[in-house]
């Protein structure tokens, strides 16, 4: 995207609301449902009601079934693409509630928050789901109070803006109970940067039929033999299955040895030195099994530098061996990949895979993968570089976008008058290109506190500033008045 493309896009991000949720503003318009469906469409039986609300909202979308067929929908979407960033982390948070006096207890069905990524077309190619009340897991249900929802996801390179659903799905047409949603948010947040994996327990997955069903969300690297799983986990209510994909590579009709089915998250900002450390868990089924067979569960860290076609190095572990009798079936396994960062390292890759050497049959289920990194990055950073890669670009331009408008104490806010504006964009421009190995900005002293006979000067943020006050610094001629602006207001 052009950046005369990006600040076309301000317009409609001016109209979003400006209240921050956890992380940052939140790009929802009308997320309590207090303007009726002016931003929403409703689908089956979701309308504005005020019988039940969430703190001060004065309404809320109600959800019930139509009695009319199984895994029937119901709910409501956001009927405005919103802009966002490919590889920016996002949050999506809100409210569900279910009632005593018109309870879904005893029942399959469920009620959950979803975020759509969509393409330039409108085309889905991103999902992340959570289940907030579900009926069908007993240990968790909660009735007659608000239940929480968050979802830490990542958008896919192809993704150009998202959209927002509630939905409460009644599983069977004689399925009763009705559902409450509010206070939605969708907000830019960050990875952990000491547990910076999305969606390790693959529990904000989607299993509808998009057309690249199951979707793990986070796992942008998908390939093989890939099943969303509800029926066999270690910690509910999902894993990952895989099997291999008995590869065909010579057209004979016959499978050929080599197959693989896995999933790959890619993990930006790790650095030289940065120990980190992968635990995971396995397990294969008796109904499906890969016990007897030479197929096995691997799971790898790759390390890379600018080339992200090559790894620097690697670490790998067999989690679940088939040929190994030790290992029992129905039986979850836990298992540690350890790897130190090598020098010229930018970016790390989580691996997880079923491996097939010989066309043999199985699958296996994987669940609680997590990764903990000791030490901070030591990637060079700078103003404007908001997602901390060590680059000011279109990334980075989205990000200051999405927090257009009043924004008090806001990184984006780059000149420091509580609103991101033009101002801010000019000085984003400015720092355009790789950060600088000083941090950015230069020193505050070049030629900025002097006249000279130039346009600006030889630090971008006391430029930005001073022209600010006075654009005739920048468009005609840094006299002696830019000298003293400089030297009453740069840091």
């Amino acid at each position: 995207m052009s950046i005369r493309s990006i600040l076309a896009t301000s317009l409609l991000l001016t109209a979003t609301s400006s209240a921050l949720a956890e992380d940052g503003p939140n790009l929802l318009t009308n997320g309590g449902f207090d303007s009726g469906t002016s931003t929403w469409s409703t689908f089956g039986n979701g309308l504005i009601d005020s019988t039940i609300t969430h703190e001060f909202s004065l309404f809320s979308l109600k959800m019930y079934g139509c009695f009319c067929s199984d895994f029937n929908g119901n709910g409501a979407i956001s009927d405005t693409s919103i802009p966002c960033v490919p590889g920016q982390v996002y949050r999506l948070t809100g409210q569900a509630y279910n009632p005593t006096f018109d309870t879904i207890a005893g029942t399959g069905n469920w009620v959950g928050i979803k975020v759509e990524f969509r393409d330039s077309n409108e085309v889905v190619v991103g999902l992340a789901e959570q289940r907030l009340i579900d009926a069908s897991d007993p240990d968790n249900f909660v009735i007659d109070e608000w239940v929480p929802g968050d979802i830490l996801c990542e958008a896919p390179e192809a993704a150009a803006s998202f959209r927002v659903v509630a939905v409460m799905l009644q599983a069977d047409q004689n399925d009763g109970g009705a559902t409450w949603v509010d206070s939605l948010s969708f907000a830019e947040s960050e990875r952990d940067t000491t547990n910076p994996l999305i969606n390790g327990s693959f529990d904000n997955g989607v299993d509808y039929n998009y057309g690249f069903s199951p979707y793990f969300n986070g796992w942008t690297e998908q390939y093989g033999g890939v099943f969303f799983n509800d029926f066999f986990v270690k910690s509910p209510p999902f894993a990952a299955g895989l099997y291999g994909n008995f590869p065909d590579n010579d057209g004979d009709g016959n499978c050929d040895p080599g197959g693989v089915g896995g999933l790959n998250q890619w993990v930006p900002n790790i650095s030289e030195g940065q120990e980190v450390v992968m635990n995971l868990s396995a397990a294969t089924s008796s109904n499906d099994s890969i016990m007897g067979t030479l197929n096995f569960v691997n799971a790898k860290i790759e390390f890379f530098g600018a080339d992200q076609t090559n790894p620097i190095s690697f670490s790998s572990v067999p989690v679940l061996v088939g040929s190994d009798p030790s290992f029992e079936e129905n039986t979850w396994y836990d298992a540690e990949v350890t790897g130190t960062a090598p020098a010229g390292t930018e970016s790390m890759r989580i691996v997880i895979q079923v491996v097939q050497p010989n066309c043999e049959a199985g699958s296996a289920y994987v669940d609680d993968v997590m990764v903990s990194v000791d030490g901070e990055p030591t990637v060079e950073t700078c103003d404007g570089d908001f997602n901390f890669d060590g680059i000011v670009n279109g990334a980075d331009f989205g990000t200051l976008l999405a927090a257009w408008g009043p924004c008090a104490d806001c990184p984006q806010d780059l000149n420091n008058d509580t609103v991101i504006n033009g101002a801010d964009v000019g000085l984003m421009l400015s720092y355009w290109g790789e950060c600088p190995d000083d941090g950015g900005g230069g020193d505050p002293g070049d030629n900025c506190e002097e006249a000279h006979g130039g346009q600006g000067c030889t630090d971008p943020v006391c430029e930005g500033i001073v022209c600010g006050i006075d654009p005739v610094c920048c468009d005609i001629t840094w006299d002696a008045n830019c000298a003293a602006l400089a030297a009453d207001n740069c840091p």
